[in-house]
């Protein structure tokens, strides 16, 4: 076990340091109690695509199971960073909105393998390992970097997923006992977090507030166990195709299409800013060849993940936000960390727990977590040089994201599909306009400027 001699630096373990079998299993499953964007958002996809409660326990068998795979991948093989991958927030809410266009979820996963492919054949091979030219994902990185754009895009993912929160403890309308059960959830994860500054119940706070509400909602009698019962302890993954069935339209896939390439791509620069942000904290350089690497496992973790019936994957940056509060920046824990997750997928108990869950208990824990979002988003912006450009920037791009969800679906009429969903989806038109207008009134004459 090697560990930091000096108590100036800021990790305690560094990137490559040792760690007892102990320790990496502790610190992987405190690193696991982050993730809870694994457990919640495939529940949030599910509903939104009305599937069977056999298919949604599945979803979150198949994101557990792809999330660990990306993670082990990144973590021990390619990027060889301590990272952590899960399902992607940006691609859980655009699915939202085709789900509300009648796009399948076959047709759904089929257009994320295809936008996967699209970027793996056409992004990673421009990316240069010895010249100073910058790839296409830099030069994506330099639209969506800036905290008026990144924060509007982390603001509106907020705010569709809290509405969908929302839409879940109000599911079954007013229930005394459901209802109780919320607000028992809310208040634990709330006294949780107040209480705790760091360790396992901090970083848990979440997934032990949901188990409490679950206790509760087993003692009032409103859970019902029989899917736990039931489900088997051990099962592998399926296709995609076998699980979901085959419905798939081109209809469906134009339609999705181009909203979910643009989500895709925003995971893609996403994951690409994390990698920085993690070097840093060891003063390691994340040049061409890792990021490369990098995107390699991208692209081969989330296309594993899509075709066994799970979502596309990007880098988590709340875990880097752990590692911070830790200190602890040993990769190998990450790989434990990949490893607990792919064993808990492999266990669909899990997965009919968490449906077996009241919906107003799940919705008011996963309220906690997409209000946090916002709160990620509002900072991200308030970060940003605060002058007439740019506070218009960000004005604009979330009325026109908020706005858009209250225009009637009769005004697209005659509009192309694949345009309709990239219109109509709240978190791609926020994103694209704020994009636009940086672009207009900052970078290009910063640019210009450059050239003079």
């Amino acid at each position: 076990m090697a560990k930091s001699n000096s108590n100036d630096e800021a990790l305690y373990y560094h990137f490559e340091d040792k760690l007892s079998l102990w320790e990496y299993i502790v610190y992987g499953f405190e690193q696991l109690l982050v993730m809870d964007s694994v457990f919640a958002l495939p529940v949030v996809l599910g509903v939104a695509f009305h599937l069977p409660s056999a298919n949604l326990i599945y979803l979150i068998q198949a994101v557990l199971i792809g999330s660990g795979i990306t993670t082990l991948l990144q973590s021990a093989v390619l990027l060889k960073l301590p990272v952590a991958q899960g399902i992607g927030a940006s691609i859980t809410g655009v699915g939202v909105t085709l789900a509300a266009l009648g796009v399948s979820f076959s047709s759904f996963i089929s257009s994320a393998i295809i936008a996967i492919i699209i970027i793996g054949i056409f992004l990673i091979p421009f990316i240069p390992s010895k010249t100073g030219r910058k790839s296409i994902i830099e030069y994506l990185l330099v639209l969506v970097r800036d905290p008026q754009v990144y924060g509007v895009l982390i603001t509106i993912i907020g705010v569709v997923l809290i509405g969908n929160a929302i839409g879940l403890i109000n599911d079954s309308g007013y229930k005394l006992l459901p209802d109780i059960g919320a607000i028992i959830t809310i208040a634990a994860i709330l006294a949780l977090i107040f209480v705790f500054k760091k360790g396992i119940l901090r970083f848990g706070s979440i997934i032990i507030g949901l188990l409490i509400g679950a206790v509760y909602s087993y003692a009032a009698g409103i859970m019902n166990m029989s899917k736990v019962i039931s489900y088997p302890i051990f099962a592998f993954p399926e296709p995609f195709l076998v699980r979901y069935g085959a419905q798939i339209s081109s209809v469906g896939i134009e339609t999705a299409m181009l909203a979910v390439f643009i989500a895709t791509l925003m995971l893609a620069t996403e994951a690409v800013g994390v990698y920085y942000t993690v070097g840093d904290l060891d003063h390691v350089k994340v040049g061409d060849s890792r990021v490369r690497k990098g995107l390699t496992g991208e692209i081969i973790g989330s296309l594993i993940a899509l075709l066994i019936g799970g979502m596309s994957t990007t880098t988590f940056a709340q875990n880097v936000g752990a590692v911070q509060i830790t200190r602890v920046g040993a990769r190998r824990v990450f790989t434990a960390t990949g490893i607990l997750l792919v064993v808990l997928g492999l266990i669909p108990k899990i997965g009919a727990f968490i449906v077996s869950i009241p919906d107003a208990v799940l919705g008011s824990a996963f309220l906690v977590i997409y209000a946090m979002l916002l709160i990620t988003g509002l900072r991200i912006i308030s970060g940003m040089e605060w002058n007439n450009k740019n506070m218009l920037i960000v004005a604009i791009s979330l009325a026109v994201g908020l706005g858009i969800s209250s225009v009637s679906a009769a005004a697209f009429t005659g509009m192309p599909l694949y345009l309709k969903a990239a219109i109509i989806s709240p978190i791609v038109l926020a994103t694209l306009v704020a994009i636009f207008l940086n672009l207009i009134v900052n970078l290009i004459p910063k640019w210009a400027k450059r050239k003079e």
